[in-house]
Formats: C-alpha cells, structure tokens, sequence
C-alpha cells in the first residue's frame, strides 16, 4: 500500500478524549476532516482505523500531537502550578479549553526562559513579588505598586485615549521587570481564538520573570483593569487564571477572597479613593441621574463604566438600589463590546510581536541570537514566528 493508505491503530478512546477537550461534536470534526460522521464515530469506537495522512490531520484539528493517539490513558493537561481563580467552587471548574491550555504552557515556556536568562545576566530579584498578603490594605498595595512602576495620581492623567492609558500601564510595568503578553489567539495562531468568557487575564508570579498575560479580545476598558487586578496577583505572589468581570457579581462568594481583594486593589491603582469621591461630588447632577456621573468618572479615570460604577458602590456613594438600575443598562452594553475581534492583526509586525511576546522577551532573545548563544530557530519558536520571519523583520530592526 502506497504511504497514504497505511493505518494507524490509534486508541479510539483517546480520540474521544481529544474531541470532547476541543470541544467538537462528531459532525464539526468530520467536516474538518471532510469525512463522513460515521468513519469518526467508527474511529473512536476501534471498529476501523484512519489513515496516515487522516491520522496527521486529526491531530492538526484537534491541536494534539500525533502521539496521543497511542497513549493508554489521557495526559495530565490541568497545569498542576496554575490556580485557577474563576470560581471558588472546584467541582465546578471546568477545564480549560486547549487554547488555553497552549496559551498557559507557551507564557510558562516564555517565563522559564527569560527566568534563566535574567539569572545568567546577574539580574536581582523583583523584591515587589509577593511583598504583601491578601489580608493586607488593598489601598497600601495600590500605593506600594504605583510607587513602584512610577505611575502618576491618577494612572490616566494627561491621557483622554483608553489605547494610551493601556500602553501607558504596560510600559511602566516592563520597565520595572514584569514580562506583559497581550494576544487574543493561541500562540499566534488567527484561527484559535481565546474566549473571553473562559478567562481575560493571568499571572505567573515569579521573583526574575513575572508574566501578566491579557486576552486581547476584552474590550479595551476591560483590558485595564484586568491588567491592574493581575498587578495586584503579582504583589501578593499568586499565580493562576482570572476573570475579574465575573467578580464584580459575586463579591462575598466564599473561595473568592483573594480575586475580591485584588479586584479591591487594582480599583484603588486606577480609581484613588480620595480622588474619586471629591469628583464624585463635584460632579453631583441635580436630577441625581447616576449613569451621568458614572461615566464622567469612566471619562476622566479612563476606565469602564461598570469599574466606574462598581467603585461607586464600594465606596457608598450609591445605594444598592441604584446600583442595581444602572448595572442592568451598563450590562448590555458591556457585553456587546467583549465579542470583538483580536487586536493585533493589524499592526506592524514588530508591534505584534512585542505586544504578543512581551518587548523584555523579545530584546532578550534578540541579544541572545546576536550574541550566538541562542540559535535563531530556537529563538522564532520561543516567539512563534518562523526563522525568516524573525532574521528579517526583527533582527534588522533592532541592529538599525
């Protein structure tokens, strides 16, 4: 039999299993293969076998190595270091999702390598990871990592641009050491996007290479304050998976303690206590229209409505009437906005490069590479782009 007829005796279970992780039903992935429902079904159930060449595009649909398919039993794929603090219920918790799970192990890959390059370089220890408990005063942690980055009172002034005030937060960050990663797909791959819904944002907290990574399909808004609250993971040197927005409704859910302190803090980093009221009140409307002073404070402190509104209630300034009135009509407008495409395939490639990878990430390498003790294959693999691609854009932009 010619190549493309060989079978490959692959455990029909373990197929199952890649399907139900990517989730796809047999009809979706027998369209990905262009085979009928029925040769998938008789796969998985070991009545008869895919070819080699069916066997290579099976694992390219369900972003698994080939070798799975002969294993036993399924591999570990929960992260045993990552935390997962989206709900506080773990029989609850689903799994998480293959792009995540590849977006997870590229940003340890990423932390591990710059960790180790840092530590050859003579780089010391952040000291601000883990300098501070969960127990502490969230408005000491604001003060402590706005001091820190060096971030002006309040982290928009001078700005009237979201996009500005993102950029702005990410640059102070890097400069302070924190290796930021902003990418809306898994591994730069446009036809594996990550879902909002499942997660907006993690930390990995480590002394030489603390990572935040942003889902870039958030909304803007959503954006930065979920980049404030993962700030505030790295301060308490918690690692692990978040969803702020889902906080907000569940403040006083138990297991939630941590994810409602660093919402707390990363409110105070964006939204000062004393600043807000005193424009709060200034801000007063005679016909006391809420909504109307909520967004002036989303205007003027760059951040969303519903942060703006939420901050509100924390501090007493609405009662839980109120708050409730405005939440529902601010709802539907939030999650109109979180269903937009991912940022960066527009950009120049430098710009998403650094943005998907983190400019400390790729100025190291780059100095590696240059420095030969980095191979250039094995540099465009740690960055997800091809040889070429990294040796004619990158390089010759940095040796400019």
């Amino acid at each position: 039999a010619q190549r493309g007829e060989v079978r490959l005796p692959i455990k029909g279970h373990m197929l199952r299993w890649a399907r139900e992780r990517a989730r796809l039903t047999h009809e979706q992935l027998a369209q990905r293969l262009s085979v009928r429902q029925a040769k998938i079904r008789a796969w998985e159930e070991g009545s008869a076998f895919p070819t080699w060449r069916q066997a290579w595009k099976l694992a390219g649909a369900l972003h698994v190595p080939i070798g799975y398919f002969f294993l036993e039993r399924p591999p570990l794929t929960l992260l045993p270091t990552i935390v997962d603090f989206r709900t506080p219920n773990t029989s609850q918790r689903p799994h998480f999702s293959p792009e995540l799970e590849d977006t997870l192990n590229d940003a340890l890959r990423k932390r591990d390598w710059l960790r180790e390059w840092r530590a050859e370089q003579g780089f010391a220890r952040l000291s601000f990871v883990g300098r501070y408990r969960p127990d502490a005063d969230p408005e000491q942690v604001a003060q402590d990592i706005r001091e820190r980055l060096n971030l002006p009172l309040p982290t928009a002034s001078g700005l009237n641009d979201l996009k500005r005030h993102l950029s702005r937060l990410v640059q102070h960050a890097e400069q302070a050491g924190i290796l930021v990663l902003q990418s809306g797909v898994a591994q730069g791959n446009a036809h594996r996007p990550l879902s909002v819904d499942e997660f907006r944002g993690f930390a990995l907290a480590d002394p030489y290479a603390p990572v935040i990574f942003i889902n870039a399909r958030d909304s803007v808004a959503g954006r930065i304050f979920t980049f404030a609250h993962e700030l505030a993971h790295l301060w308490i040197g918690t690692t692990g998976v978040s969803n702020p927005a889902a906080v907000f409704e569940a403040q006083q859910q138990e297991g939630l303690q941590v994810e409602v302190f660093c919402n707390r803090v990363a409110a105070e980093v964006l939204m000062p206590r004393e600043l807000f009221v005193e424009r709060w009140q200034r801000s007063a409307v005679q016909d006391g229209d809420v909504l109307k002073q909520v967004e002036a404070q989303a205007r003027y402190f760059l951040v969303s409505n519903l942060a703006a509104l939420v901050r509100a209630r924390a501090l007493r300034l609405i009662d839980e009437a109120r708050f409730l009135e405005v939440w529902h009509d601010l709802q539907e407008q939030h999650d109109q906005v979180h269903a937009q495409k991912a940022e960066g395939s527009g950009g120049s490639l430098r710009a998403n490069l650094h943005a998907r990878n983190g400019r400390p990430l790729v100025e190291a390498v780059v100095q590696a590479v240059s420095s030969g003790r980095l191979l250039i294959t094995e540099a465009a693999q740690l960055l997800n782009v091809s040889p070429a691609t990294l040796s004619q854009h990158v390089l010759r932009a940095h040796n400019q």
